[in-house]
């Protein structure tokens, strides 16, 4: 079979020439002012979004941490999804909450609203939910769980900034929603992230906690920046073609550990005993100022990754032990990656990798199984399956429809052949 190389890769930034004019603006003299701008940021988010009041914050995973000190008293339980990276489940701990890990459905990898139910109890202090992949997660059948048993709902929508559910931007629809601006995100201002919520005077205290920390330094900036230039050069489809791609080709097929590791957002990953000062800068108005640059075309993007996603439901449809995404209407999933599960997930990217095609694995864990969580483990078994079976396959704003239909031609041909024996998982 001729291999059928692919220019493109699994994913590239949401950055533009502006993204880096920003960074190295922000070491002048006279950068933009934080309390001017991130104020505005702030207000566009609540006129865009519905919400009464929202909040700059210096990382998602920061604002968690913030609104679980004014949410939770110290011991309390938060019931939460254990597939999720493992610093919100750090930001949990140091934040004084329990995890308590509810599994998810295997399809939508959300937490499963029954199961979230039969969790709750006395020492209930929250519950926080993921809208993983751009999917909502039932923000609204858990909200009326949670009313109903009077525990505060969270939604983390650091995946899903843009999509809607019943007529409502995901994250608020509970007591607090947490978006992220982050480098890989589908709107990307370096660093940041902002909290909303309906509750103004729990927004308030988290400003009034947070206005005592000193603002970002520029050089962090500038740091994420450069990190941000080498990722679009390594996947300029150009350079992609001819160089990156036989390096990660390689590495994988090899089982080449330095490669490899550097693709794992999650290598290294380990529980945290203090938060650390890196999280604790205030968001910048310069980051914020770039952020509000790039509001308008959310909706847009949006609209092309659904695009690339009907394609991929159309084409993968009918695959023995295949898992697709449910499809969802009026962007209730907004595919910032379209997520496939097959039990045998390593021989399916060999097999693809062998053949041109460049698409990856979902790393993140299962937190439920891992180690440095033993003592509050629980049994999940669809979120330990779904940890070793996504794929996450690219959906991004100018990746090519023809990439897709070949995406999709390898796809079912090595489910219709159950794989090569040769490239068949160890």
């Amino acid at each position: 079979m001729t291999p059928d190389w692919s220019p493109h890769p699994r994913y590239r930034l949401y950055t533009r020439p502006v993204s880096y004019a920003a960074a190295l603006k922000s070491l002048l003299p006279g950068a933009v002012r934080r309390t001017e701008t991130t104020a505005r940021l702030e207000e566009e988010i609540c006129l865009r979004h519905g919400a009464r009041a929202a909040l700059c914050v210096p990382m998602a995973r920061t604002g968690l941490y913030l609104a679980l000190r004014e949410m939770i008293r110290p011991g309390q339980m938060v019931i939460m999804s254990p597939l999720t990276v493992v610093d919100v489940v750090n930001m949990v701990l140091l934040a004084g909450g329990v995890p308590v890990f509810a599994d998810i459905l295997r399809q939508s990898c959300g937490i499963d609203p029954a199961e979230v139910d039969s969790l709750i109890d006395h020492r209930t202090g929250a519950v926080l939910i993921t809208h993983l992949h751009g999917e909502s997660a039932d923000a609204h059948l858990l909200r009326g769980i949670c009313r109903a048993r009077g525990v505060p709902l969270i939604e983390d929508a650091a995946q899903a900034f843009g999509a809607v559910e019943n007529g409502r931007r995901l994250g608020t629809i509970g007591e607090l929603g947490i978006y992220s601006l982050g480098v890989y995100k589908n709107i990307n201002a370096w660093r940041g992230g902002v909290l909303v919520s309906p509750d103004a005077a729990l927004i308030d205290k988290i400003r009034r906690r947070m206005d005592r920390w000193p603002e970002l330094p520029a050089r962090r900036l500038l740091g994420a920046a450069l990190r941000g230039l080498l990722t679009d050069l390594a996947t300029w489809p150009p350079f992609f073609a001819s160089f990156t791609y036989g390096v990660v080709r390689y590495g994988y097929l090899h089982d080449i550990r330095a490669i490899n590791r550097r693709l794992d957002p999650e290598y290294g990953a380990m529980r945290l005993s203090t938060i650390p000062s890196d999280y604790l800068g205030r968001m910048t108005g310069t980051l914020a100022e770039l952020a509000i640059g790039q509001l308008d075309r959310i909706d847009a993007d949006t609209e092309a990754r659904i695009r690339r996603a009907a394609r991929y439901h159309e084409g993968l449809a009918g695959l023995d032990a295949l898992i697709t995404p449910r499809r969802r209407e009026k962007r209730a999933h907004i595919y910032t990656s379209y997520p496939i599960q097959h039990p045998r997930r390593n021989a399916l990217l060999r097999y693809a990798l062998a053949r041109g095609r460049d698409f990856a694995a979902q790393h993140l864990r299962n937190c439920a199984d891992l180690p440095e969580f033993n003592e509050y483990y629980r049994d999940c078994p669809n979120a330990r399956a779904a940890s070793r079976e996504l794929i996450l396959l690219p959906t991004y704003p100018c990746y090519p429809m023809q990439e897709v239909e070949r995406n999709i031609r390898i796809i079912r041909d090595f489910v219709r052949s159950e794989g090569p024996s040769e490239l068949a998982e160890n």
